[in-house]
């Protein structure tokens, strides 16, 4: 069920407070301490307000608000408890591929110079970056074991994005066997900085045999598990 909150019904707001309260028991925690997180004490609740969300009267945009907490902090309680409510959405299932399948000893984040030109010595290659300050330019470093094609997504407070990693910003990228960096240029690494989103990123390359690959998550999910593929993964956490 993939319900608009803004436009819940009455019963679809019912439905939600049922999963709310089974989620809070199987948490161990009240259903208004979970209305007091969603909402951040933000709002006027009035002095019946809990009956007022068990009869599905409750204000929609507050309801929306409620299922993203819930889905962002007890996704796994609420899927197995009211799945017609909390359905997996392609990202969550992408997710599960991703805790799943990918490796992390290969992908690496590097703060690059300023100026990365076409050859460098290895004494001038940047270092291996876990927290990264706005404006700062990095790539990603991948250890290839043959010519593979790859692409690559990064997750950025819950939602994945791809990145484009190919020459002339192509989705995907031809690597060479050996070490290779991400994004490529014309005629070199082409770097990335962050000057907008706080927190940790997470990035996953999909290295394939395969040429074509989907750049929507949705289609990757299925992708992935139709075709012989790699998932490679790392993370850093970007800081003002």
């Amino acid at each position: 069920m993939d319900i608009d909150w803004l436009k819940a019904s009455e019963n679809e707001r019912k439905q939600l407070y049922i999963a709310t309260r089974a989620v809070a028991d199987a948490a161990d925690i009240s259903v208004e301490a979970i209305m007091d997180a969603a909402l951040g004490r933000r709002v006027l609740m009035g002095t019946d307000y809990m009956s007022t969300f068990r009869r599905g009267k409750i204000r929609r945009s507050y309801a929306k608000l409620i299922y993203q907490w819930i889905s962002e902090n007890h996704f796994g309680k609420a899927h197995s408890l009211a799945p017609a409510i909390f359905s997996e959405t392609p990202e969550q299932l992408w997710q599960a591929i991703v805790d799943e399948k990918a490796h992390s000893d290969n992908l690496q984040i590097m703060s690059v110079p300023t100026e990365f030109g076409i050859a460098r010595r290895n004494s001038q290659r940047g270092k291996v970056a876990t927290t990264i300050r706005f404006g700062t330019l990095y790539c990603l470093e991948f250890e290839s074991h043959e010519e593979r094609s790859a692409i690559l997504f990064q997750k950025v407070h819950g939602h994945w994005y791809n990145i484009e990693i190919g020459p002339r910003a192509m989705t995907s990228a031809v690597l060479k066997t050996g070490l290779n960096f991400l994004p490529q240029g014309i005629r070199g690494p082409d770097p990335l900085y962050e000057e907008e989103h706080e927190g940790v990123h997470e990035f996953v390359l999909v290295t394939s045999t395969e040429i074509n690959f989907p750049s929507q998550i949705d289609l990757m999910v299925e992708w992935v598990r139709n075709n012989q593929c790699e998932l490679h993964k790392t993370s850093a956490s970007f800081i003002r």
